[in-house]
């Protein structure tokens, strides 16, 4: 069947090294939509970033954020959203906090830190209008409606705070995304896939007419939902592996190549 959704990962993705959409890409995306099909982002960061590249495509659709734990625009309610519980996020704060861990959180459309560090997001530089709210010791007052833990350590790497999570909360969290420097902590049974898959079917669309495409181990699950998978030249192995096809390089209008090849 003909694609009709096409979810991307932004990093290493859709966005080139310097975490921005080629010409050539936002030329070609623009060419399916105006054909009908649905372009969004399916991403691990937040909500505002996936929305700010969405609306660089011109998409006006629903984004897929915070690793499948939020499905929307933050405009209406949800399509989908999987939230921690309240007094889990106070505890979990907590526990990094006595540890003197660098953790972000998002809350509602906003992100949370206890300072901001700027070498931490550099990755969002071309994220218009992104801001960290420093929460200091005040952090308690901000657990509601919060999908999405970041911890953060560009020194020591992130290995020791992975373990240490693992022990300390089991299976209350999912770990995903492990860089080597940060790692993102979502509630249990979230997935990219599973945001992907509520937002096909709110569009009442079957895995066949929908293409995933990532480059990381966070989105193995998207890549081996069903649908028509693509991963990048630069993609991890692991990713490769669940590839219906292999395109060329993030830096070489990869994501550009498939679009054109499979959906025009």
């Amino acid at each position: 069947m003909a694609i009709k959704l096409i979810a991307l990962d932004l990093d290493g993705t859709l966005l080139t090294s310097d975490k921005t959409i080629t010409v050539r890409t936002k030329d070609i995306l623009a060419r399916a939509m105006a054909r009908g099909v649905t372009v969004t982002i399916a991403t691990g960061r937040m909500l505002c970033s996936a929305l700010h590249f969405a609306r660089l495509l011109g998409s006006r659709a629903p984004v897929v954020c915070c690793n499948g734990a939020y499905v929307g625009t933050g405009a209406e309610a949800p399509l989908f959203a999987r939230y921690f519980d309240p007094a889990f996020v106070g505890e979990f704060l907590t526990f990094c906090y006595a540890r003197d861990w660098y953790v972000n959180w998002y809350s509602g459309a906003e992100i949370y830190a206890p300072t901001y560090r700027e070498d931490y997001f550099t990755a969002y530089r071309t994220t218009a209008n992104f801001r960290v709210h420093a929460a200091g010791e005040d952090y308690l007052r901000y657990v509601d409606e919060v999908p999405q833990f970041v911890l953060r350590d560009l020194d020591q790497g992130i290995a020791h705070h992975a373990r240490t999570v693992a022990e300390a909360f089991g299976d209350a969290v999912c770990g995903q995304q492990n860089t080597g420097t940060s790692v993102d902590i979502t509630p249990p049974g979230t997935s990219k896939a599973v945001g992907v898959r509520a937002l096909a079917d709110a569009l009442g669309l079957t895995m066949d007419e929908v293409m995933v495409a990532g480059d990381a181990d966070n989105d193995v699950e998207m890549l081996s939902m069903g649908a028509f998978s693509v991963v990048p030249a630069n993609g991890l192995p692991v990713a490769k592996e669940h590839a219906s096809y292999v395109t060329a390089s993030n830096d070489e209008n990869g994501i550009a190549a498939a679009v054109e090849k499979f959906v025009l």
